[in-house]
Parts: C-alpha cells; structure tokens; sequence
C-alpha cells in the first residue's frame, strides 16, 4: 500500500513538468525536517537542566565543521520553507493564480541570494 502509494507519487512527480509540483513536494519534505529539527533541538537544550557542563558538552557538539555545514543547510531549509509558505499564503488569500510561476521564480531568487550570504556567513 505504501509502496503503491509512493510509486503513484513519483510517477506523478515525473509526469508534471511544472515548477509547482516539486515546490509542492520539498515544502512537505522541509516542514518534516524542521519538525525532526525542532525535537533534536529542544533535546540538545534540555541539557541546561544537568548543568552548566552538560549544556557546554551537548553545544559543543555543533561547534565543528560538521556543525556549521548542519546549520547551513538548517538555513537553506528554514528560508525555504518560510518562502514558499508565503507565497502560497499571498496566492491563496489574493487570488494569484494565475502568477504563482512567476512568484516561485521570485522566491527562489530570494532564496538563491539567502544561500549566498549565508555560506559566507555561516560556513566561511
């Protein structure tokens, strides 16, 4: 059922050749991950109930190259994501229809230029 489920998914992915249709499909995958971010980083925070030296061990973690790269592409998904929700929003409540290719072309400029500044200040 699954199975069945993720191949029809895929086929339809594959089949609509329109910009909407993977927009559709990483802003679902994005908000997943923020979920599973958001847990990971209510775990690591919780660590300042065993103390000042547990809390430093458990940041300390995400002090590393590996760390910096891990809130680059945080960035990249939380940009995404508040981009593309915003722009469903003005579409929905504005009856955009008609321009949402244009206003996703817009959103990903934004984000484009949110990567750029981004690496330099999180990764350099």
């Amino acid at each position: 059922m699954i199975i069945q489920k993720l191949k029809e998914t895929l086929y339809d992915l594959w089949r609509n050749k329109n910009m909407g249709m993977p927009a559709f499909w990483v802003h679902r995958i994005s908000g997943i991950l923020l979920t599973i971010f958001l847990f990971l980083h209510i775990w690591t925070l919780s660590a300042v109930f065993r103390g000042k030296d547990a809390y430093d061990y458990a940041i300390s973690k995400f002090d590393t190259q590996f760390g910096y790269i891990f809130q680059y592409i945080l960035l990249l998904t939380v940009a995404f994501h508040l981009l593309n929700g915003i722009r469903i929003a003005i579409i929905d409540f504005s009856g955009l229809t008609r321009s949402q290719k244009q206003m996703l072309r817009i959103s990903l400029f934004i984000l484009f230029i949110i990567a750029v500044v981004g690496f330099y200040t999180v990764v350099l």
